[in-house]
């Protein structure tokens, strides 16, 4: 496919360094990528004219051809499976006995000396290494349902020795995947507020320096100057009552964390009503001594923001930071302010990178997310209790007890929207690209049904992971694949059906011609849209995670990393790598 640098990510941002002694070169355009890929452009062209007019002009069996095109023909599916020649299922057991030999082949008859695999240990056939600048990767290709995942990821942690581990996730999902906090864990000090405290009583003045943990709306005022003097009211000291109001100076609130019963009791909703009464801020006291390694504020479950929403009358960000101090901070402070002792405090709002997004936002990611398929497709797959991405849980685990960074480096969600947007534009550029994606089909399928040595096995790596699955694991895969579709097949055919009877109306279209029109819109759309959604979905994520892979293993100064991300993602990163060096 295409190869289209992603631009314009907050977490981009971090990642901009590629390898030593590189200069950074400017984003180029879309006509200088394209000029620069000329060669392939040709080839493919070259090797796409047999294969499309053996797809297009073969005499195959009626009905067989429904399923070669990609046809909307659903409703004679089921026929068509029957009615496939002797040469069709003899052209697929051939191809499945060629791919078959070709793996044998990869498996036991290896190089005499292979520069990448020399010195390594016997890793799992699904892991792919790649050395450069002094560096080695291993990438681990999984498959997210897999029971087979998690153990090569183990495997490969133990044996290869890394300086560091990297995920395919990024910061958000990742605390959304944690059942608990790691033991120990604790948050970074890049990731805390500094905050600054003057104490005014009977004695000397006293300045001492506190920490907190931020909110995730914080950033929207990153490099705002926030004052004051904190207040306590012992009347409402779980700030869920009528705020404090009235006062003719700027204050900080101070509120314990959580709420005396079972009351519902948020740090949202804590901002918005302390916001209510004047307060600049809100600084909220632990119950432990230990600062969360997250971001607070951030709800795993939208109805807990709808349910803020309601509360506080308001879909948007709280209109002030909020801050989670220390149990012992918050006894510190509480005791002078207690003893009449004046208290104020300032600090600059740091920036961050942590992704966020309003209750609006999330509403419209969740609509996008269930109307594209892929929240019905995990949703199914978690009704039937099947472990999502326990790799990754397993890899932080693994990095943990041997004391490993464990940094995520892919792309967050309001990113992959974004992306996936722009991708589905009808622009020329769009447009031109589906077409170049469309003449390198045959190479890259080649390519994955008969992989080079240096490449991960992708369809082989499936087949294990496959014969890993429990059968809840295939009745969830083949129900939540079959919803999905249909969900996504009938929005389809509901918007298409609309364009035809419009051009009905018209007299575009005859009425007799119906069916054929909106198979043919279909059929069209489809072309389209599956290599865009390929270019944001896979090839965009593949630069991103790239990128971020050689800026993480510069700025920790590792020589042996190893990398878990989807079979999807293994080659595209693979490429990179050799290509451009880690």
């Amino acid at each position: 496919m295409v190869d289209i640098t992603p631009s314009d990510s907050n977490s981009e941002e971090r990642v901009e360094l590629l390898r030593d002694n590189q200069v950074v070169e400017p984003e180029r355009g879309w006509c200088s990528r394209t000029i620069d890929d000329l060669p392939t452009i040709a080839l493919d062209i070259v090797l796409s004219i047999p294969f499309y007019y053996f797809l297009v002009f073969w005499p195959w069996p009626e009905g067989t051809t429904n399923i070669v095109f990609l046809g909307t023909g659903c409703r004679r599916w089921f026929l068509c499976v029957y009615e496939f020649s002797t040469f069709t299922l003899q052209l697929f057991f051939s191809l499945v006995a060629l791919m078959t030999i070709w793996r044998l082949h990869r498996a036991y008859c290896k190089p005499a000396k292979d520069p990448d695999t020399d010195g390594e240990p016997e890793l799992p056939y699904t892991v792919g290494i790649c050395k450069s600048n002094d560096k080695t990767m291993f990438l681990v290709a999984t498959i997210h349902i897999s029971p087979k995942a998690p153990l090569d990821v183990e495997e490969v942690i133990e044996k290869a020795s890394p300086d560091v581990v990297m995920i395919e996730l990024d910061d958000e999902r990742l605390d959304k995947m944690r059942a608990v906090e790691l033991p120990v864990e604790k948050p970074k000090p890049e990731d805390l507020q500094e905050i600054v405290l003057d104490m005014q009583g009977n004695e000397a003045p006293e300045t001492t320096n506190i920490y907190a943990q931020r909110a995730v709306w914080n950033a929207e005022w990153a490099g705002d100057t926030v004052d004051g003097r904190f207040l306590f009211d012992q009347d409402n000291a779980y700030g869920l009552g009528v705020p404090m109001s009235g006062q003719t100076f700027k204050y900080m609130s101070v509120v314990k964390r959580g709420a005396p019963g079972e009351e519902f009791a948020p740090f949202a909703l804590k901002a918005h009503l302390a916001s209510k009464g004047g307060a600049g801020a809100v600084f909220i006291i632990n119950t432990s001594e230990s600062l969360p390694h997250a971001r607070i504020g951030a709800s795993r479950e939208l109805r807990a923001e709808l349910k803020v929403a309601y509360y506080s009358k308001s879909c948007g960000f709280p209109p002030i930071p909020a801050f989670l101090i220390t149990q012992s901070d918050g006894d510190k402070l509480m005791k002078a302010l207690e003893d009449g002792t004046r208290v104020d405090g300032r600090l600059q709002i740091r920036s961050d990178t942590y992704p966020r997004r309003t209750l609006r936002k999330k509403l419209c990611q969740a609509c996008a997310l269930m109307f594209s398929g892929i929240g019905i497709l995990y949703g199914i797959i978690q009704c039937f209790a099947v472990e999502v991405g326990g790799e990754f849980l397993a890899a932080e685990e693994s990095a943990h007890k041997k004391n490993l960074p464990c940094e995520c480096i892919d792309s967050n969600l309001n990113d992959f929207w974004g992306r996936l947007g722009e991708a589905l534009l009808p622009t020329i550029c769009n447009l031109v690209d589906a077409v170049l994606s469309w003449l390198a089909f045959p190479r890259i399928a080649f390519k994955a049904l008969f992989p080079p040595r240096q490449n991960v096995d992708v369809f082989g790596g499936m087949v294990l992971h496959a014969w890993s699955f429990r059968w809840r694991t295939w009745v969830a895969f083949f129900l939540a694949g079959y919803c999905a579709s249909w969900v996504t097949s009938t929005i389809m055919q509901l918007f298409v059906s609309g364009s035809e009877r419009a051009a009905e109306h018209t007299g575009l279209v005859d009425k007799k011609d119906r069916d054929i029109t909106t198979d043919m819109i279909l059929l069209l759309l489809q072309l389209y849209m599956l290599p865009r959604v390929f270019d944001a979905v896979a090839a965009s994520r593949d630069e991103v995670m790239y990128r971020s892979i050689v800026a993480r293993s510069r700025q920790l100064g590792s020589k042996r990393m190893v990398v878990v991300v989807g079979a999807g993602h293994s080659n595209g990163i693979l490429q990179r790598a050799r290509a451009r060096g880690l």
